[in-house]
């Protein structure tokens, strides 16, 4: 046996170890994410859907616009068999996430061998990020795995007439919608699909016309569910009008109302939101792994093929629409929006890098995938973990809040909502302008009077000058990772002539 036929039985040796390997990772944080499940709504967004399991009303945010139906709808099914509101929600998204393996297999299978569609699934799937937010009770994990559906149907459609099949791209363009209406612009994939089989003779103009149709009324169904919801279209329109507002202009923290130039938004979403946080889970090991792996990817990449290659082509097109999107449209503090350019990214360059023919160079991939898979499969499960068992800081906030024994008024900002969620029994009000707090404070004189961090950095960005009348009581800590925006709270007695006089200003300012 010479030694290019031993490396040949090596390398099939070790492929059937890595189709193992990724097997029992994939097993591994599916039982890990069932026995771990996280039951805490430590965020506005959160609480939004855990109460719309109890009662769906748009107008009181339960949830808030667009009311996300199909994927509150498989929350209240596994609310049937599970008590609690939270951990039906991110069950419902573990399961159908899970289901996204056999369309990630089916595209990868195009590209490479069977062991190195189990790697590739796996990869993807274990990806410490994307584990992270399915494990929570929104709406992103549900969504991503109708996104890869999405993407296989259309995948399907492309040299397929028939009826069946070429319906699926619109039908599952409205589960998708109605999981997570800001995956919008994905709806350039169908678009893509008819341009592509219109060119090649596969679709009568009368054909696309027709599914154009198809897809229209698919998004009826959920859309005509949520404006008998709200008794009429007129009381839908202003809603949704309001709603759209206040994101764009006011809370949204989108391209608009932020005070971050384009160019910082763009190098915010990219560097820290796609490469740091999305792809390598704030970890250096991962992002060391990832960064070979990218490297390997431009080293060998050949842009014409790409264009060439209807599934990747469509790729690009779906992830560069989104990509404008978020930069656009979206929050850039809160990473999980970009998960979508996550996914398609690593689907890209896992299929591109595995393809490699060259026996040596593909054990030595072969190997890194391993290892990558090793790496991520442990981080994964470690914040999985901890996810379900250690409490967010705006429930450490609710517990501090409710030891309290003295007379105290809380003025905070979206927190308000988790105190409420926990039946926070101490007063608590959320407050964004200086004027309104002054005023309201008047009514509470003979009360401690508490601020958080938020409404602090609220007044200074209003040019209010506060020295002097704070002083630190408390902090709360969390994993950022998990709630990049509150999961650090720092909790401000105000100073007043009531808090001097009665000398509630014993705790000493760290």
């Amino acid at each position: 046996m010479d030694k290019k036929e031993r490396m040949v039985k090596t390398s099939n040796i070790f492929n059937i170890v890595f189709a193992i390997i990724s097997i029992c990772s994939i097993s591994f944080l599916l039982w890990t994410q069932l026995t771990h499940v996280n039951s805490f709504a430590s965020t506005w967004d959160q609480v939004d859907f855990a109460l719309a399991l109890d009662r769906y009303d748009l107008m009181a945010m339960q949830p808030h616009f667009p009311g996300y139906p199909y994927f509150i709808i498989g929350g209240y099914f596994i609310h049937q068999f599970v008590d609690n509101k939270v951990s039906s929600l991110t069950i419902f998204n573990i399961l159908i996430y899970f289901s996204a393996l056999f369309p990630i297999y089916k595209l990868a299978r195009k590209y490479v061998s069977r062991s190195y569609s189990l790697g590739i699934i796996s990869i993807v799937y274990s990806s410490t990020y994307v584990m992270v937010i399915v494990n929570q009770p929104i709406s992103e994990g549900a969504a991503l795995a109708a996104l890869w559906w999405y993407f296989w149907s259309i995948h399907a459609a492309m040299n397929d007439k028939g009826i069946g099949v070429n319906s699926l791209p619109p039908l599952l363009l409205s589960v998708l919608l109605g999981i997570r209406l800001s995956y919008l612009p994905f709806a350039v994939g169908l678009l893509f699909l008819f341009y592509y089989k219109w060119k090649n003779r596969y679709y009568t103009f009368k054909q696309i016309v027709c599914y154009s149709i198809l897809a229209i009324m698919c998004q009826f169904i959920w859309l005509a569910a949520l404006v008998f919801s709200e008794g009429s279209v007129k009381g839908f329109v202003k809603l949704s009008l309001a709603f759209t507002s206040g994101h764009f202009n006011d809370w949204g923290n989108t391209a608009v109302s932020s005070d971050l130039s384009f160019l910082e938004r763009i190098k915010t979403l990219v560097l820290h939101n796609v490469l740091w946080t999305g792809i390598s889970s704030q970890t250096i090991l991962l992002a060391v792994f990832y960064g070979i792996f990218v490297s390997l990817f431009i080293f060998q990449l050949k842009w014409s093929d790409l264009k060439k290659d209807f599934t990747q082509h469509l790729a690009c097109i779906m992830g560069i629409g989104y990509l404008i999107w978020a930069i656009v449209a979206q929050n850039i503090d809160k990473p999980r929006h970009i998960l979508p350019l996550v996914i398609l990214f690593l689907f890209i360059v896992l299929i591109n890098v595995l393809s490699e023919t060259k026996e040596i160079r593909k054990f030595v991939i072969s190997i890194l995938c391993c290892l990558l898979l090793i790496s991520q499969t442990y981080h994964s499960s470690i914040l999985i973990i901890k996810q379900a068992n250690e409490s967010p800081a705006t429930y450490q906030l609710s517990n501090y809040l409710q030891s309290l024994d003295q007379p105290t008024i809380v003025y905070a900002w979206e927190e308000t909502r988790v105190l409420q969620y926990m039946n926070t029994t101490t007063p608590y009000k959320k407050v964004q302008t200086y004027q309104v707090f002054l005023h309201d404070k008047s009514y509470y004189q003979n009360r401690k009077i508490l601020i958080t961090d938020k409404v602090v950095e609220a007044f200074k960005s209003q040019g209010i000058d506060l020295t002097g009348r704070l002083i630190k009581i408390k902090e709360f800590h969390s994993n950022p990772i998990y709630d990049p925006v509150y999961n650090y709270i720092v909790l401000y007695e105000w100073r007043n002539e009531y808090n001097v006089e009665f000398g509630l200003l014993s705790v000493q300012a760290k």
